[in-house]
């Protein structure tokens, strides 16, 4: 029996399409077997409320990908063989303490078509303004010549500019664009700062919890992990825990999954200690373009009169996230060698996607696209706030006041394990709690909502039934 779930709203994928992707799945994952004979393209168009072309040109994509085929008399037949074969075993012993750690629990593999995401931190694409996005890619396509060879190893000489004069600025940092690289996604730029600084510093420190695919990073480059508490004034760090040759990587505005806001005193407190021990600190600014409440507290990077910050910042989540377009704002010196392994391992970033952002940037539309999104964000939290006042009365939250999910305590391992039981069930896609700490056997009460892409009307019906779920 055929499960298939369609997204009808005017920005989803075309219906056949998500019907031929989700029999797809079904197919190569064994709940559909060969031999199986799928339902009449009249029937299943029925069935589905679509007309009956659409579910033909579905069972056309399926034939033309070798998975099923059309026979006379017995309509369209499953004829793929599920499972692929196996050419790798892992060494024996492999599932060591040290290989768990490396592992991202949430690791998109397989990821069911049938599912909504409500994953955190993923942006809302329904708005994007796509005649300006296009105008602006016609404008890079228009002179071809810039594109027959690689651009400058820490990025696009333009970029880097608008990047110092739009976006800096607006966080308090000046910076000169040789003090600025542009990499393929932050999570790439945290590598080349792992790689870099491997052989001056020894431990890195981060909050729990948190985004921990960065500490993980760091760990495979031979750095020792060290972990502290997040409280409501943020990260918990005590000078005495520090060192010369420590890095500390935050989050000083939005501390992931939380939304905690470094208070002044502890941000005064590592300032101190980065004068007082030359430490080193990686400043993750990953959305602070989206506050609800009020303007977001200048960078660290604002007041580092010793070069001791590294600021990350991104265009993943102002734009969409599949753009993997990040940049790293540090001394002259240190980003000089980091674009040199940059172009060493992968010849830079892509030149197009940055002459793209940049058309962007220069003619203001992404400066345009965060307000807009700012606004229909801030309204779309204010709601689920709502929602969650008057349906889970026993949950424990605060208003996140900016970011893109909310960080719900639900009292218990075994609160926390039946939501995500009904999720799951419900095809309701819920990041695990085990993403956010280091022991990922442990029991967790606490669940994160990502809340950015997913339209308003379908997080109302959502947790409606989650409501009648856990009533019944």
């Amino acid at each position: 029996m055929l499960q298939i779930t369609l997204r009808e709203d005017h920005k989803s994928i075309p219906l056949h399409r998500q019907i031929a992707d989700q029999i797809r799945f079904q197919i190569e994952h064994g709940e559909v077997g060969r031999d199986t004979r799928l339902p009449s393209s009249r029937d299943l168009a029925r069935q589905l409320g679509v007309a009956r072309g659409t579910v033909v040109y579905a069972y056309e994509e399926l034939c033309a990908a070798g998975l099923c085929e059309s026979r006379v008399g017995c309509g369209t037949v499953v004829t793929h063989v599920n499972g692929l074969k196996k050419r790798y075993e892992s060494p024996r012993g492999f599932e060591t303490t040290r290989n768990k750690l490396y592992r991202a629990p949430d690791e998109p593999v397989n990821l069911d078509p049938r599912e909504l995401s409500f994953l955190p931190s993923i942006a809302d694409t329904s708005h994007l303004p796509i005649t300006a996005l296009r105008g602006s890619f016609d404008r890079v396509l228009r002179y071809p010549s810039h594109l027959k060879s690689f651009a400058e190893s820490a990025g696009d000489p333009m970029l880097r500019r608008l990047i110092c004069e739009n976006i800096l600025s607006e966080r308090g940092i000046e910076a000169h664009p040789n003090e600025v690289l542009v990499v393929p996604g932050t999570q790439y730029g945290a590598v080349l700062i792992a790689l870099t600084l491997a052989h001056s510093h020894r431990r890195l420190h981060f909050g729990v919890p948190g985004y921990l695919d960065i500490a993980r990073n760091f760990a495979r480059f031979g750095f020792e992990l060290c972990e502290h508490a997040v409280d409501a004034d943020g990260i918990v760090l005590s000078a005495t825990d520090l060192r010369g040759d420590d890095v500390v990587y935050l989050m000083p505005e939005h501390h992931f999954p939380q939304c905690v806001t470094l208070t002044e005193p502890r941000r005064a407190e590592i300032r101190s200690a980065m004068l007082r021990n030359n430490l080193l600190v990686i400043e993750d600014d990953y959305d602070s373009e989206y506050y609800y409440d009020r303007q977001p507290q200048p960078a660290l990077k604002a007041s580092d009169c010793s070069d001791a910050v590294i600021y990350l910042g991104t265009f993943s989540k102002t734009l969409f996230n599949s753009l993997r377009l990040g940049y790293v704002v540090a001394e002259q010196s240190l980003i000089r060698e980091m674009a040199t392994l940059h172009w060493s391992l992968s010849r830079g970033t892509s030149t197009i996607l940055q002459r793209w952002v940049a058309e962007l940037l220069a003619e203001g539309t992404i400066t345009r696209h965060i307000n807009r999104m700012r606004t229909v964000y801030r309204r779309k939290r204010d709601r689920i706030v709502k929602l969650l006042h008057d349906g889970f009365p026993d949950w424990n939250f605060n208003a996140p006041p900016g970011g893109l999910q909310f960080f719900l305590d639900l009292g218990s391992p075994s609160n926390a394990r039946k939501v995500m039981k009904i999720c799951q069930e419900k095809r309701l896609r819920i990041a695990h709690p085990s993403n956010y700490v280091m022991d990922a056997e442990s029991e967790q009460q606490f669940l994160v909502l990502g809340f950015g892409s997913v339209p308003l009307s379908q997080i109302e019906s959502c947790l409606s039934e989650l409501k009648r779920a856990l009533e019944s």
